[in-house]
């Protein structure tokens, strides 16, 4: 185990990092790349992809627990993109090396890395929770509307932003930004000073994230399976006389195709999160690779992966929607119906 403290100076560690498996110039260039170009493109595109997402499903009415579930999986989106465009200065070296009165890396610590870590977890349970809603849907579809309502779904969608909102706190009490100084460069700025209670709750919000998404990512993973089974079952129907089965064992093409979108979702969200899962198992089975050890950098280029991936996952939504709901495209359509010149014809 690592010995970390954090004075006054920064953070330390007692373990020996001049063995770096990769180079400093090299992880500046790769996170360079990652976090000021990939990142903030992701980012831009789905900040405005995202505000068109909540526009529609709020135009389309709050009354189905489906469109609540998709309007807070787009808040979160939005929040997590938001946050992430935030913190991706910490790279640019534009900002680094500024004359501004920040340590770039420490003061979006607190202001960009872990808010965008929060809802990037919500938007992992969020997922989850649509993705259960929907194994329901598909497995009890005579039940699932007194078992799921618009009330319950709002309830759960506060509890889901309440939990890892909440999680924030550990981090906020052991850590604050203040003045500091810096002997190496002779100069006080604005940095990371941690507090009394440093020593009990650092790493505790960290604890708590890793295992979010190692929880939510397992039932994800375990949703999405019954979902892919259970819809080839239930779609046999189309190859026998629709006389032989029960009604009830049915799929509208309607739910069908929510069913269909929504195992698209849980999928890109699955693929685009396992960088981070991997991170959050090596961090506590790798000797060395963390913050401040042997593989630090190696810790830090594997996380502008991960974050890059994150950021792909909450732009990418308003594209699948449109490409697998009618009813979002005419939602859409509508909205921009004025935005285009009929010249002089009537939209149809």
């Amino acid at each position: 185990m690592i010995s970390i403290y954090f004075n006054k100076t920064g953070y330390h560690s007692n373990e020996d990092t001049g063995n770096q498996l990769l180079s400093e110039d090299i992880r500046a260039v790769i996170e360079i790349v990652n976090y000021v170009f990939i990142c903030t493109i992701f980012s831009l595109f789905g900040i405005v992809s995202n505000n068109i997402n909540i526009v529609v499903f709020y135009k389309q009415g709050l009354n189905s627990s489906i469109n609540i579930s998709f309007l807070a999986l787009a808040v979160s989106d939005l929040c997590s993109l938001v946050t992430l465009l935030w913190f991706n200065i910490r790279a640019n070296p534009y900002i680094v090396n500024s004359d501004l009165p920040i340590v770039a890396s420490e003061f979006v610590h607190l202001t960009g890395g872990f808010p965008h870590a929060c809802f990037a977890r919500i938007t992992c349970l969020i997922t989850t929770y649509v993705t259960a809603e929907r194994c329901l849907c598909i497995t009890l579809p005579l039940t699932v509307k007194r078992l799921i309502t618009p009330r319950r779904t709002t309830v759960i969608i506060f509890f889901i932003y309440a939990l890892p909102l909440t999680s924030l706190a550990p981090e906020y009490l052991s850590m604050y930004i203040d003045w500091k100084f810096y002997p190496d460069k002779n100069i006080s700025l604005l940095g990371l000073v941690p507090t009394t209670n440093y020593d009990k709750l650092s790493g505790l919000t960290f604890l708590l994230y890793a295992a979010y998404i190692l929880v939510s990512f397992s039932a994800l993973i375990i949703f999405t399976i019954t979902l892919i089974i259970t819809l080839r079952r239930k779609t046999k129907w189309r190859k026998v006389s629709i006389h032989e089965i029960k009604q009830s064992d049915t799929l509208s093409t309607r739910d069908q195709k929510t069913v269909t979108m929504v195992i698209v979702i849980a999928i890109v969200l699955l693929v685009c999160y396992t960088p981070s899962v991997v991170i959050n198992i090596a961090v506590y089975t790798a000797p060395g690779f963390n913050v401040v050890g042997k593989y630090s950098n190696i810790f830090f280029v594997t996380w502008s992966f991960g974050f890059a991936m994150d950021a792909f996952n909450s732009s990418v939504s308003m594209v699948l929607y449109y490409k697998m709901s009618s009813k979002y495209r005419t939602t859409l359509h509508e909205l921009f119906a004025g935005c285009k010149p009929n010249n002089g014809k009537q939209v149809a």
